[in-house]
């Protein structure tokens, strides 16, 4: 729990007035499991927010999240969000539809959900309710592609099995006499009634929006982000020119601003009255008395929203967003089109590419760390002997794991041994074999970095292998849990605030290995090419979504993980009854 949280809780539970009573008379368990769920959710704040910054505030969100552990409910929030592309497909984004921005948010916001269902097994669900339908006009974007945008969102959703996201649109909200399953015609068509209902339902009578802005601290962040984004929104649609002066544009900005407001306001109305029982989340800044507001995008960046701006991925990984126009004219980064459409930018690398040939591959980011390599032409159309080991080798030792998707082979042994070969110098482990058959659940015999003596009195660290090679001989079920593979580099980035990495060289911790435990091991060690590796630490970093890659096998899967720059490789516990064969070799 953030030492800040723990100050919030102590001075409120003094005061008989507070929102959520006096907590130090609820259940300790239920208050623990509720702060460990708010102090989740803090993580995915946005980089300047204070977040729980006022005792009232924070106590009165712990108070709504306890209510529901007690009940053992599911923790339901709600996201007005994800409205229509910028207008600005020139200088802000790619085009009208979802790109590789929006998958990125989707599995962020889906991880934080996923998150709180580790800890607590009622688990999380986040509605976002599209606000598309409420602005869309004003920015001069169509219905047709609010329609649009918001079913390629769906679709999206579907093929990457993002299962704790839902949606909901502006006609579930209101009350209007339209069928319940809409086609695009029909939306089109009541486009208009839909926005007219919401008005004349949810508006606040004799509401002043420029008091509001200069009375209310959160309507004015609101604010000023509509006039910093309208700016570039609406460049295209409203040219500066002859009869339009770069003063008169700035005053049309600010009317039109105003104007959401007065819309987000009858918005945030309708959606209270429809989820009243979820927690309120936001993508802008704000006070956190009504809402708290989250960082859709794992990025250091003030570009946050997927709509408003494009993705970039460095070759380590690293998440970059901005105007779409500052990766355009910037040569460190190539374009890549995914489904015939422009999708991100990345940077230009030969490692990216070979066996061109043969028709080349693909090499997609994945969410949170790591590459999907595929065949280009199509599966099977490469084979694992075409498979460029000192390329991929390179890639792991920058952004692991490296999973080999779709790459044609057969059930050989040998083959693997002699790729493995390419890859470096196998190398036995503790059974005295270059490479193993992992079945069933003999999920402990394949950690392999400790060291049994033979009474079992006493274990000892060795140094683990540089690089791993796992190949799947058969697909994992649905409902197995995944293989986890945390980023080193991500977990130095989201250490909490109190730790730095200096401070956690010194420090040593224990693992357990079934009954044996190891004590005095070094939490980081330094690497000697060029990070740090932590060897021991604790399992909410090296389990948190933002960090740890979720890895579910598909048969034929080939995966390459550099095991001390980049990753850390441990097997979660699985539950089916499944025959588990994945062939290891390790290698230097």
């Amino acid at each position: 729990m953030p030492s800040a949280l723990k100050l919030e809780v102590t001075d409120v539970s003094a005061s008989p007035s507070s929102p959520a009573g006096n907590l130090e008379t609820l259940e300790p368990s239920h208050l623990e499991i509720s702060s460990q769920i708010l102090s989740i959710i803090s993580r995915y704040k946005l980089a300047k927010d204070t977040f729980l910054a006022g005792t009232k505030d924070g106590t009165t969100f712990l108070a709504h999240i306890h209510s529901k552990v007690a009940a053992k409910e599911s923790i339901l929030m709600c996201l007005p969000a994800f409205p229509f592309k910028s207008p600005n497909n020139t200088a802000k984004v790619f085009g009208r539809l979802p790109d590789k921005a929006e998958e990125f948010a989707l599995a962020h916001l889906n991880g934080l959900c996923a998150a709180i269902g580790d800890i607590y097994t009622p688990g999380a669900r986040l509605m976002i309710v599209s606000d598309g339908l409420v602005y869309n006009d004003l920015l001069g974007v169509p219905d047709r592609d609010v329609w649009a945008y918001g079913e390629a969102l769906r679709a999206l959703r579907a093929r990457k099995d993002f299962r704790h996201i839902e949606f909901c649109r502006l006609k579930d909200i209101v009350h209007v006499d339209v069928p319940d399953e809409l086609d695009e015609i029909r939306y089109v068509a009541n486009a208009t009634n839909f926005r007219h209902a919401l008005l004349q339902q949810f508006s606040k009578p004799g509401y002043n929006v420029s008091l509001r802005i200069s009375e209310d601290e959160d309507t004015c962040l609101t604010y000023r982000g509509y006039i910093k984004f309208l700016e570039t929104d609406l460049q295209n649609v409203y040219p500066i020119g002859e009869g339009r002066s770069k003063s008169k544009y700035k005053k049309g900005v600010e009317y039109i601003a105003k104007q959401m407001l007065t819309r987000g306001d009858a918005f945030a109305r309708a959606v209270r009255q429809r989820f009243p029982d979820r927690l309120r989340l936001s993508i802008h800044p704000s006070t956190g008395e009504n809402k708290l507001s989250i960082n859709l995008l794992p990025t250091d960046t003030s570009f946050t929203t997927p709509w408003h701006c494009s993705i970039a991925f460095r070759l380590d990984g690293t998440v970059i967003t901005g105007h779409r126009s500052q990766f355009d004219t910037n040569e460190e980064f190539e374009l890549v089109c995914e489904q015939g459409r422009p999708s991100y930018f990345r940077e230009r690398s030969a490692l990216l590419s070979w066996a061109s040939e043969k028709g080349g591959i693909t090499c997609e980011p994945v969410y949170p760390t790591g590459l999907v390599i595929r065949p280009a032409a199509g599966r099977n159309s490469l084979s694992v002997r075409d498979v460029d080991a000192a390329k991929v080798r390179a890639l792991s030792q920058l952004n692991s794991p490296i999973v080999l998707r779709g790459f044609a082979r057969t059930r050989n042994r040998d083959l693997l041994v002699a790729k493995a070969h390419e890859f470096g110098v196998p190398t036995p482990w503790e059974f005295g074999m270059p490479d193993l058959n992992v079945r069933g659940a003999d999920t402990h015999r394949v950690t392999n970095f400790l060291s049994v003596t033979e009474d079992e009195s006493e274990t000892s660290f060795s140094m683990p292998p540089r690089f791993q090679f796992f190949a799947a001989m058969i697909e994992s079920p649905k409902d197995t849990k995944p293989a986890l593979f945390s980023s080193s580099a991500l977990l130095f980035k989201h250490l909490p605030a109190h730790l730095s990495l200096p401070s956690l060289h010194p420090l040593t911790g224990a693992i357990s290995l079934s009954s044996t435990i190891t004590r005095s091991l070094p939490l980081v060690v330094n690497h000697p090419a060029t990070n740090c590796l932590p060897c021991n630490v604790p399992k909410s970093l090296r389990h948190d979504r933002r960090i740890a890659y979720y890895h579910t096998w598909e048969k034929g899967d080939l995966l390459v993980c550099d095991n001390t720059v980049t990753t850390l490789h441990q097997w979660s516990d699985h539950s089916a009854a499944w025959n588990r064969e994945i062939w290891k070799i390790h290698f230097e």
